[in-house]
């Protein structure tokens, strides 16, 4: 970013990190890249350990009004005018440093996951007096902004204005009428979601005609239908990573695995994306020491007659609870072929309590670790793993703890789940309250590889391990168009 001078950057950096807060509550997915440019653009101007000493501030006004009652009292008038001096000084500073201060806050004492708003099945959560096309608009407006005020980060800025920009959201001026069913019935839960009567009698209108004409039922089941087409991720998560790369993942503990497609995956992803848009936030789960089991049941309609077992009990767990992931965005699985670099230690002894990939995210064990300090951790020192020791962007990947869905897909041929103990997933359980819980599961007693509980995000029981992967951040975007 260009600095004039002293006096001009620090007019400007204030605004710059301002906008990135705020552009990191809109596009979760990228929000640790925000939060991290944010705090390196903030500690040029006011450092986190200045933060902290200013953020001490009123605790010494308060010890020394303290003190100054003793010495009034004592009649000690030379301690009482230094000390008044003392607080009077104290408290132009914090006067002078207050929206500093403000802003420090949310920066460094931030490292909470940002729900996600234009995810399926979060916007009644999320209604803030925003409409998500407004909301869409002054997000592409900020980014702009900072691609012209952060240049450094052009790229990103520019790249992300432009994907929301042609994000397109349910409106009450839709021109064409739906096509397909599968159409009708996801416009039919957004206008449910957004509170839009008058669309959503239109659309359960033209559904009850199709209904009553018979459609035939092969229009649910299309392999390729084009409203979900659209919606499947554009970016290839297949492909693989370079020699070098390869090289230097296994020094640090990590193997390339590939995860293949489950069967008949193009009509499981259809109906996923189609149900997934229904709301689903409730606070009536039962919890047991701490716990809260994901229920799996699946609506059978529409739903692939010869899929069942684990696959079916998995796209339950997504449908009827209310995961995202650790961008924030709804957790959908892509139900595609993925090459990752994953940690393939096995689950028939104890596993590492150290490795230089714990050494390197800066922690000191791998069990008992509760999920918020697993995330500050990655926030801290993830991108820096990825970039410096694998030679990746963190723009394109990421480094998080292993998804449900992967541990399921690799865990059949690696022996896990087979023991009484929870694997830290990527992700959270959102409840009613906006509250979120830490996803853990693979406990042998519970159902093993399709076992999945969660946990509050400061519980740390020793029978909890943590396993990571890398993983290409497009595999967490929700919505592509």
């Amino acid at each position: 970013m260009k600095k004039p001078s002293n006096a001009n950057a620090s007019n400007a950096i204030p605004e710059v990190v301002k906008t990135l807060v705020d552009v990191r509550a809109s596009d979760t997915v990228y929000g640790d890249l925000y939060l991290r440019r944010a705090r390196e653009l903030l500690g040029t101007v006011l450092s986190q350990s200045q933060y902290n000493a200013l953020r001490g501030i009123q605790a010494d006004i308060d010890a020394a009004v303290k003190r100054i009652r003793v010495a009034t009292a004592s009649q000690d008038w030379g301690t009482v005018e230094s000390l008044a001096a003392q607080v009077d000084q104290l408290r132009r500073t914090a006067a002078e440093k207050a929206t500093l201060i403000t802003l420090a806050a949310a920066v460094y004492d931030t490292d909470d996951v940002s729900i996600d708003p234009f995810s399926p099945g979060f916007e009644l959560l999320l209604r803030s007096g925003k409409g998500l096309a407004e909301r869409r608009d002054a997000l592409v407006a900020s980014l702009k902004m900072l691609a012209r005020a952060d240049t450094p980060r052009a790229h990103l800025y520019e790249s992300r204005a432009a994907f929301f920009a042609g994000l397109k959201l349910a409106s009450s001026d839709v021109a064409a009428a739906p096509s397909s069913v599968q159409d009708l019935q996801q416009l039919a839960m957004q206008a449910a979601e957004q509170g839009d009567i008058t669309q959503l009698r239109r659309y359960a209108q033209q559904l009850s005609a199709r209904q009553a004409k018979s459609a035939p039922a092969a229009d649910l089941k299309s392999d390729t239908p084009p409203t979900m087409a659209r919606a499947a991720c554009p970016v290839d998560l297949s492909a693989p990573f370079t020699d070098e790369v390869v090289r230097r993942a296994r020094a640090l503990g990590l193997s390339v695995a590939r995860a293949e497609p489950p069967p008949q995956s193009g009509v499981l992803f259809n109906y996923v994306t189609i149900h997934i848009w229904q709301p689903s936030l409730s606070d009536t789960h039962i919890a047991n020491e701490g716990t809260i089991r994901a229920q799996a049941l699946v609506d059978e309609s529409g739903f692939p007659s010869e899929l069942s077992g684990p696959l079916k009990v998995l796209v339950g767990q997504f449908l009827l609870n209310p995961f995202i992931n650790s961008g924030g965005a709804r957790y959908i699985p892509p139900f595609s072929a993925e090459t990752v670099l994953v940690e393939e230690f096995p689950e028939t002894q104890e596993a590492p309590a150290t490795g230089e990939l714990l050494s390197a995210l800066g922690l000191g064990r791998r069990r008992a670790l509760a999920r918020r300090e697993i995330e500050t951790a990655l926030l801290e020192h993830g991108a820096a793993v990825l970039q410096e020791r694998l030679l990746l962007d963190p723009i394109e990947f990421r480094l998080v703890c292993i998804p449900l869905d992967l541990y399921i897909g690799l865990g059949r041929d690696r022996g896990w789940g087979r023991q009484q103990q929870w694997t830290h997933f990527d992700g959270f359980q959102v409840l009613k309250s906006g509250h979120l819980r830490a996803l853990v599961g693979g406990d042998a007693r519970y159902g093993g590889l399709s076992d999945l509980v969660s946990i509050d995000v400061a519980d740390q029981r020793d029978s909890v391990i943590a396993r990571f992967a890398v993983i290409r951040r497009a595999r967490q975007v929700a919505r592509w168009l």
